[in-house]
């Protein structure tokens, strides 16, 4: 299994790089997870959507599926059959969004005439090719899901984001690789109390990914700044007790 990174960036993007969005390959099944702003054009430099077997979204935030508008735009202005459409798996409960979204640029079918759409019940596995994909649900601020993946024997994580919670502690459980958000450098930049928070620092990832036995873990969504995340790196090295790896655009990871 193959998981190459798109973008990174949390909702503030690093320059000149998109936000999340996370293909993974198997056994001749191709998935994009997470949609936001600039994946389309970086996805576009290896793969026609028409070679991919689905997308999936994490939650409705728009750092995570906004570029589904700039999607739509790479096919002609026509219906496609449905056998044709993309296949676009959402969150529970996400479809009124998306319609939402749907009326204000391009009309009530601007979605329904180029993808397949549907909606995970949030617990139960679902296959993608040969892909399995098992939601768990995250700490956010608004319902979000993480995904493991499991193809080719192997297992990967995606966290989404989150605060630390029991999906996130479900998510690490003797996974192959976490590929795990490293949005804070400090709690101050989380909501406060008696809010529930909706991030993790770094620290946090490596002790979840320690706790849950993971056997590599990749840190993502985070800022960089210019100094290439090293800060991140060395505190979630501390945690996690051994090597970890920042997730780089363009950058592909055999899990």
């Amino acid at each position: 299994m193959r998981l190459t990174v798109l973008g990174r960036s949390p909702a503030r993007p690093n320059p000149g790089e998109a936000c999340a969005g996370y293909l993974i390959e198997a056994h001749g099944t191709r998935a994009l997870v997470d949609i936001g702003p600039g994946i389309v054009a970086q996805l576009l430099r290896r793969h026609h959507p028409d070679e991919l077997d689905a997308v999936i979204v994490s939650h409705m935030h728009a750092d995570h599926m906004l570029d589904l508008v700039t999607l739509r735009y790479v096919y002609p202005w026509r219906r496609l059959a449905r056998e044709e459409r993309l296949r676009v798996v959402l969150p529970p409960g996400s479809a009124d969004q998306l319609l939402d979204l749907a009326r204000g640029v391009g009309g009530a079918r601007h979605f329904e005439d180029a993808f397949n759409l549907s909606e995970h019940d949030g617990t139960t596995p679902f296959a993608i090719g040969s892909l399995t994909v098992t939601p768990r649900a995250t700490q956010h601020y608004i319902p979000c899901w993480g995904f493991r993946v499991e193809g080719d024997g192997r297992r990967l994580s995606y966290t989404a984001d989150t605060a630390p919670s029991a999906g996130l502690s479900d998510l690490a459980d003797g996974v192959d690789l976490l590929l795990s958000e490293a949005t804070l450098r400090s709690l101050d930049e989380d909501a406060q109390p008696p809010e529930p928070r909706g991030h993790l620092t770094p620290e946090e990832a490596g002790s979840a990914a320690r706790e849950g036995g993971a056997g590599a873990l990749v840190l993502t969504h985070l800022p960089v700044n210019g100094d290439d995340a090293e800060w991140a790196r060395a505190a979630a090295e501390a945690s996690y007790g051994s090597n970890v790896e920042i997730a780089e655009p363009d950058r592909a990871y055999e899990v």
